[in-house]
């Protein structure tokens, strides 16, 4: 079976509401469009005047888009309508958590930011520089355009991070990995079970056109067959639409969706 699959629920934390101020945009517009359409990563979290430190290999991510927010902490994903009003960042509706199964660690936090985002926190921006504060909190971001351009689709080492698949994402099983790059005209990877390639052909207008691929013959079972079978199933189509994201690379056919995540891949 793959990991866990993720469950909306509501999140009352969120829905909590205070009165705080803030300003406008430098160019005279609101708050609330100076931020649409743009994500943010966190580069300090503040307690007290103290550092608050974050789970290893987690940070705090927020993006805006169309009066939606959705935010990260490392495990799952908040998500939630929100206004700015006399500078301050104002949930609204009802607001959602995917459930993930994380670490216990992982879980606090999420929980931490789901409060904090849901006790209207003052909004602070300027140019890239984001920041929030309520109750002795701060934290830090940066606009990821910024902190974090977009990776190059080759030269890039992509491992497999989510699946979607008709809506409904999950993680890769736990000691299971799905790899891919392109290097040198080809395009290959590693499918959970066995190595495949091909030739790149094309990467204009957002679709990679592939010649025939071809695999080795490891006969897998269980989880390694399903994680083959998703991989192959976009892969092998000849045709992928894909989006680089920053350090995300997301493949597409008519079903799923394989989410990457990118680092500069070393030399040699």
């Amino acid at each position: 079976m793959r990991g866990p699959r993720w469950f909306g629920f509501v999140v009352a934390a969120l829905l909590a509401a205070s009165c705080v101020r803030q300003g406008g945009g430098a160019d005279g517009s609101s708050p609330a469009d100076a931020l649409d359409g743009r994500d943010f990563v966190s580069t300090r979290v503040l307690e007290g005047g103290e550092e608050r430190r974050l789970v290893p290999g987690t940070r705090i991510e927020l993006s805006f888009s169309h009066g939606e927010l959705s935010a990260r902490a490392g495990c799952n994903i908040i998500g939630a309508g929100y206004r700015v009003e006399d500078g301050v960042l104002r949930l609204v509706g009802d607001a959602s958590m995917t459930e993930m199964g994380c670490d216990p660690e992982r879980h606090e936090q999420d929980a931490w930011l789901a409060g904090f985002l849901g006790s209207a926190p003052r909004v602070e921006l300027e140019g890239p520089r984001l920041t929030l504060s309520t109750g002795g909190t701060e934290i830090r971001l940066l606009d990821r355009e910024v902190a974090e351009p977009d990776l190059p689709l080759a030269g890039t080492a992509w491992v497999l991070e989510t699946i979607v698949e008709e809506g409904v994402a999950s993680s890769v099983p736990t000691g299971l990995e799905a790899t891919l790059g392109i290097r040198d005209g080809r395009i290959g990877g590693f499918d959970g079970c066995n190595e495949w390639g091909a030739r790149l052909i094309s990467s204009e207008g957002g679709v990679l056109v592939l010649g025939r691929v071809s695999q080795t013959t490891i006969a897998c079972t269980g989880a390694a067959a399903e994680l083959e079978r998703d991989v192959m199933a976009v892969v092998g189509a000849g045709r992928i639409a894909y989006e680089i994201d920053g350090s995300t690379l997301v493949l597409r056919d008519d079903r799923r969706e394989l989410h990457f995540r990118g680092e500069p891949a070393t030399a040699g």
